[in-house]
């Protein structure tokens, strides 16, 4: 189906420039009609100036009719340049049913089907084209007032309705999936972070090798000795795992992420795991001369990298839709007890042990554990990787 976003904001320019979580409205409107499945975006602006500079949404801006490409569009969703529909809502308002001389109207956002695009989409390059174009409607069209089946449309009219909007996005990037330390925890503290930093020039990726960083320099600490040194070590760590749900979080919401980031985020834990293997080894070698610690730190690391490379062959290596590149240790739609199982055993609340362990002086507990359960991971891993 070919669709049309189109947004009138002739003489509202100011209002497709309001920041909302680190994207203008514009660039948000875009990156929602482009993920939803639209064809096309059109902003109908009075100049460019201003506007020009998003580079998204450079080529979605028209002055005059004559520059809306393909009049052929077998549905146009037009949105008030104060509200902002969100994915599962473009989504819906793409497959709802509308009937032949309909126009579905939800709060900020009508929907309907063209027959004459010269005729009727005009009125949206008149200022206050919005309403305009759907008085316009209301002379020929049977409205249909609508509540909306999935998602929502927001009212960003001003700051306290945008502060509010954002508190939802952030929490929208919560998942599911994750443990409970991590949901509880470290999501508050990753996402305070994250909600200062959307609104500056730091990318994902850099904080993704900030976060590897601070582990490796964790890992040095755990490597020096036990007491003091290895609860700061173990504390680092814990901060690793929290400014790395960061990079993630200030991607999605800023539709930066790419498959470079990705591959980079996940290699980046695995080596820091790898890290923290070997600085126990190492330690504990120091501290007892046996060869024990440097054949079980040797395991634990073998069995990451091999499980981690299970994972990327199976999962990630031909994944090419937006989103993050690591979800789950099967592509199987079908979550089987050991999928479930596999996928709670890859969360990161075990870190909150390291730090426990640490404190306790009994970080080769851990190390010993980390190598038995490194191996039974690899075991499950290829038994989903059969089943599947």
């Amino acid at each position: 189906m070919t669709s049309l976003l189109l947004v009138p904001a002739k003489g509202q320019e100011s209002a497709l420039r309001q920041k909302i979580a680190g994207l203008s409205l514009a660039q948000r409107l875009y990156h929602h009609a482009k993920r939803a499945g639209l064809s096309q975006t059109a902003f109908i602006v009075s100049e460019e100036e201003g506007l020009s500079t998003y580079e998204e949404t450079r080529d979605c801006l028209l002055t005059d009719f004559a520059r809306l490409r393909d009049k052929g569009f077998e549905r146009c969703i037009v949105c008030n340049p104060t509200h902002l529909p969100d994915i599962h809502c473009l989504k819906w308002l793409l497959k709802v049913e509308i009937k032949d001389h309909e126009v579905l109207e939800l709060p900020g956002v009508f929907v309907f089907s063209p027959s004459d695009n010269g005729f009727e989409l005009k009125k949206a390059f008149e200022n206050d084209g919005y309403n305009k174009l759907l008085d316009f409607l209301h002379t020929f069209l049977t409205r249909r007032q609508a509540i909306c089946g999935q998602g929502q449309v927001f009212d960003v009219s001003g700051p306290e309705r945008i502060r509010k909007v954002e508190r939802v996005l952030f929490r929208s990037l919560i998942k599911d999936t994750e443990g409970f330390m991590s949901r509880f925890v470290e999501r508050r503290i990753s996402l305070a972070i994250s909600k200062r930093l959307v609104n500056t020039s730091i990318t994902p990726n850099q904080v993704t090798l900030v976060s590897i960083l601070i582990g490796l320099v964790g890992a040095w600490f755990i490597s020096l000795g036990r007491g003091l040194w290895q609860v700061t070590g173990a504390v680092l760590f814990l901060v690793h795992s929290i400014v790395d749900g960061c990079d993630g979080e200030i991607a999605r919401i800023k539709f930066q992420e790419s498959r470079l980031g990705g591959i980079l985020d996940f290699w980046g834990d695995n080596i820091v795991h790898a890290a923290v293997f070997t600085a126990i080894g190492i330690e504990w070698w120091r501290r007892t001369g046996s060869l024990l610690p440097l054949f079980l730190s040797s395991t634990a690391v073998m069995g990451t990298f091999l499980c981690a490379l299970m994972i990327y062959l199976s999962t990630m290596r031909e994944k090419k839709a937006p989103g993050p590149l690591y979800t789950s240790v099967s592509t199987s739609s079908n979550r089987a007890g050991i999928v479930k199982i596999a996928d709670f055993l890859s969360r990161r609340d075990f870190i909150y042990l390291v730090v426990i362990l640490a404190w306790y002086q009994h970080l080769d507990w851990f190390l010993m554990a980390s190598a038995i359960g490194t191996i039974v991971f690899l075991a499950m891993l290829i038994w989903i990787k059969a089943k599947d």
